[in-house]
């Protein structure tokens, strides 16, 4: 099996040769060899030059290209790696982050090896501390679990296994990667296009997954607009696919998770909170057109407590999923302050809990989500299905 490994860029020199050596040592101990390409976005910080000098077993090609699509950000880099895949007749793709300090030879095994079983896509797994991943975890695994049915718990997670057979799909419409798939909308395009097209997916176990992860109130703006973006736009192009599901069907897993207390991560519940009464006043106008009058008035009682349950959450992201199709959001940002308020609440809520408990927490909120289908439906303008 002939397998690509892509790793997109930008300014990771301090980084990316520990995922090259790794990436190259697992493509010759499990493929024999292959091809590991680096997408880069224009490093300032000797990103590529440090790629091009990581020794690598033989057998192992490695190279490092500037990408061609003119909209700078990760899904760009993605893109040039697939076309790349195109070109060379790979069986199969691996997508590894450039700031992976957990990776493991293994990794590209559980990634491919899928693949090469007659899967078509493969999701990541991994154990991530209770605050890493919070646009994961408020907003792009309940909202995918309860729109397409498919439990898959990474949406977002950046690391994936791609067949051949399904790279035509990702690229056959241009004008998708004009938008903010050409950023870090890409992930959740790259799911949800796999599972509302009909491909066979699967999760992979991964263990701990340690990288440099991101406080979200000071850091998480743009990825929070351009993943939530893709994600209501991915709504109203794949309508038909969503709108009849009513229960949630677990992903198989290749492999087995060893259950152990990832690194701590920081959240600065203090930050999160003012960000999120700031913001607020400053979208309270376009937020009370974009959201039903309940929820507005709940909405506004919650920012005094911070006390934000998650059918309400579900109303806020159902409606503005709806505004956005209606022309009356132009962008996610005025919910920005609604995510804040959301992660806030998780925070207080699980201080005390470990990883694995606060969890089901999470889990739970992806049912609750598609036990709230139907409100999202009537607003739609879809018949309800009967739950």
């Amino acid at each position: 099996m002939k397998v690509i490994v892509g790793i997109p860029s930008y300014n990771n020199a301090d980084t990316i040769q520990y995922v090259v050596k790794q990436a190259a040592e697992g493509l010759k101990k499990y493929f024999g060899g292959g091809l590991i390409v680096n997408s880069d976005g224009g490093s300032t910080d000797g990103t590529r030059e440090v790629v091009m000098k990581t020794r690598v077993p033989e057998g192992v090609e490695v190279r490092s290209t500037i990408y061609k699509w003119p909209i700078p950000g990760k899904g760009s880099a993605m893109k040039e790696v697939l076309e790349i895949a195109k070109d060379e007749g790979a069986d199969a793709i691996v997508f590894v982050d450039s700031d992976l300090r957990s990776i493991t030879p293994e990794w590209i095994y559980k990634f491919a090896k899928p693949l090469e079983e007659g899967y078509h896509f493969v999701a990541p797994l991994y154990l991530r501390h209770k605050y890493d991943g919070t646009i994961t975890n408020n907003i792009a695994y309940p909202m995918t679990a309860s729109l397409y049915g498919y439990n898959v718990r990474q949406p977002i997670g950046g690391d994936f296994g791609i067949s051949a057979e399904i790279i035509d799909v990702y690229l056959k419409d241009e004008e998708v990667w004009k938008r903010d798939v050409a950023k870090f909308g890409v992930d959740i395009f790259l799911t949800t296009t796999a599972i509302a097209e009909g491909f066979r997916i699967i999760q992979t176990a991964l263990g701990v997954k340690i990288h440099d992860p991101k406080d979200p109130a000071a850091s998480l703006g743009p990825m929070f607009n351009q993943v939530v973006g893709t994600l209501f736009m991915l709504m109203q192009k794949y309508e038909e696919k969503w709108k009849n599901v009513k229960e949630l069907k677990e992903v198989p897993v290749f492999g087995k998770m060893e259950i152990v207390e990832p690194e701590h991560v920081n959240v600065t519940l203090e930050l999160l909170e003012k960000k999120s009464r700031e913001l607020f006043v400053e979208n309270e106008e376009i937020l009370k057109k974009a959201l039903s009058e309940e929820t507005f008035k709940e909405v506004k009682k919650a920012l005094e407590t911070f006390d934000f349950d998650d059918i309400l959450w579900s109303h806020v992201l159902f409606d503005g999923a709806i505004a956005y199709k209606n022309g009356i959001l132009q962008n996610v940002e005025p919910l920005m302050p609604l995510y804040f308020a959301k992660t806030a609440d998780f925070v207080k809520k699980t201080k005390d809990m470990t990883t694995e408990e606060a969890e089901k927490l999470v889990l739970k909120r992806a049912e609750i989500f598609l036990r709230e289908k139907d409100y999202l439906l009537e607003r739609w303008g879809l018949s309800v299905v009967s739950f």
